[in-house]
């Protein structure tokens, strides 16, 4: 078996109750405001021309919010709209809305408007299917539309995920739909592009969330199910070229975690692997170099019709596991947890299991894809130093049942953004099931270090962050961050020191 490592912190129950309050390592972010009950909570935008928040939350409505006054934030408009809103940007005096259509595998739609005083229409344009984030590019000439393309309920429909390129200024063909399909399939999943499930490779890809270049000459989309990422050329209209992400080894020293439910802290090693998938991802640029971070939440592909979880007993009587590493004692140890259907390995049974997610924020070369860095267990050890008595608890449900998460993803990294402050860049990564915001200093991008960790358990499901600059701010010139919470549907703004 293989050697334990971390600590063990036993908590009685009348512990696993304990008074909500605020945790927190250290003092960078500091609470300003929040607004409650809003159903737009899920992605955010902000407007510096007129102090204006715009935000989504899934549901067919943008809400309007000014930030004049940022410790009083108000309500000042809610607009209905044609589809499910899946996300916001904005640039200048522009807004930008994607939405989903009914049935989502029917073409998606972008509606761009002008803001003066109110929400003003300009154009609406067709792009690809089930649209499920958009961004400006940063100098603003064109908009870029993840589209996931999902398969319809019982699959007979699976339409082929695609980036759309949206190009402001152009009236005739103003849309260009990227897709993947001249790449060489067979090379991508040699270099570790998942492919699962019966449709076809192309149609199985499925972009989640794109981050730009600052100079908007590049740009990268997530493909999470696929645990991959593509590479946008803006100039050549083109995906240019798709890289996996590979697995953190759960195995290695300072790359564990606590993988059994039983109201008890353990960080420890496993013979698991831990698919990155990440959700949100984050570019930012130093010395000629692309820094591409990402939050590896994890996904698995569960239909009706098909899914590519099992569980290890499955994986085991099939032959596909190594008796000598996978005892009875393991066998025991991991019964409960979600695993991926997997193919045999090259050189015999397995030695490892893939789980979805692996708990960690990585760091990767935006040219290259190779790996820079992974937080391994280093989240799960922050949790366990600020807010001991939440750790892998269920935001989602808002019941404080410590440990009810660690069989399934842990804190769960969903989203992540860059914010730079008195000439330090930081990175804002936050925890869906946790909860909470993990501040990371990037000073040595190949070494980010951890140096806050903020949690208010009213605050619950941080869905999108935003960064607005000291520069662009309406609060003093502080820079501010602006999290969406997607269970307890609140807004939060907070000061960044």
């Amino acid at each position: 078996m293989l050697k334990k490592i971390g600590l063990l912190l036993f908590l009685g129950i009348g512990f696993l109750f304990a008074q909500a309050k605020i945790f927190q390592l250290g003092n960078t972010i500091q609470f300003v405001s929040r607004i409650s009950n809003i159903e737009d909570a899920e992605i955010t935008a902000y407007m510096p021309l007129y102090h204006k928040l715009f935000a989504v939350g899934g549901n067919s409505s943008i809400t309007v919010i000014d930030l004049m006054v940022v410790e009083k934030p108000r309500i000042i408009e809610k607009r209905k709209l044609s589809g499910k809103a899946s996300s916001v940007t904005v640039f200048d005096d522009l807004v930008a809305v994607s939405l989903i259509s009914e049935p989502h595998t029917q073409n998606g739609q972008v509606n761009l408007y002008r803001y003066n005083d109110s929400l003003i229409l300009l154009k609406s344009y067709s792009v690809c299917p089930e649209p499920d984030m958009l961004t400006f590019t940063p100098n603003g000439a064109a908009l870029l539309v993840a589209c996931e393309g999902s398969p319809s309920d019982d699959g007979k429909i699976d339409p082929e995920g695609a980036v759309a390129l949206i190009e402001i200024s152009e009236e005739e063909k103003p849309v260009s739909i990227l897709k993947f399909d001249h790449l060489d399939s067979i090379a991508l999943i040699k270099n570790g592009v998942r492919k699962t499930g019966p449709s076809s490779f192309f149609q199985n890809l499925e972009p989640e969330y794109i981050t730009v270049d600052p100079s908007s000459k590049i740009a990268w989309v997530c493909l999470q199910e696929n645990n991959a990422i593509g590479v946008i050329d803006l100039k050549l209209k083109k995906i240019t070229n798709v890289f996996g992400l590979g697995a953190l080894d759960h195995s290695i020293l300072g790359q564990g975690l606590d993988f059994k439910k039983d109201q008890q802290i353990m960080i420890e090693n496993a013979p698991i692997l831990g698919l990155r998938q990440p959700d949100g991802i984050a570019v930012f640029s130093e010395n000629g170099k692309h820094y591409i971070l990402t939050a590896n939440e994890g996904a698995s592909r569960d239909y009706s019709y098909y899914s590519d979880e099992t569980d290890i007993l499955s994986l085991f009587q099939k032959g596909l596991l190594n008796p000598d590493i996978f005892n009875s004692s393991w066998l025991t140890a991991l019964q409960k947890h979600t695993f991926s259907v997997m193919e045999p390995c090259s050189n015999g049974p397995c030695n490892h299991v893939y789980a979805f997610g692996s708990r960690s924020m990585s760091v990767f070369d935006g040219k290259t894809g190779h790996l820079l860095f992974d937080s391994g267990d280093q989240i799960e050890k922050a949790v366990v130093q600020v807010a001991p008595s939440f750790f892998n608890w269920n935001s989602k449900k808002e019941k404080n049942k410590i440990d009810a998460r660690s069989e399934d993803k842990g804190p769960q990294p969903e989203t992540v953004t860059i914010g730079e402050f008195n000439g330090r860049k930081l990175a804002f990564l936050g925890l869906e099931r946790m909860t909470g915001i993990i501040v990371w200093d990037l000073k040595n991008p190949e070494k980010p270090a951890i140096i806050d960790y903020y949690l208010d358990p009213k605050d619950r499901g941080p869905e999108g962050i935003l960064f607005i600059s000291a520069q662009k701010s309406p609060f003093s010139r502080v820079p501010l961050l602006i999290v969406g919470y997607e269970y307890s549907q609140s807004i939060v703004i907070y000061s960044i020191q």
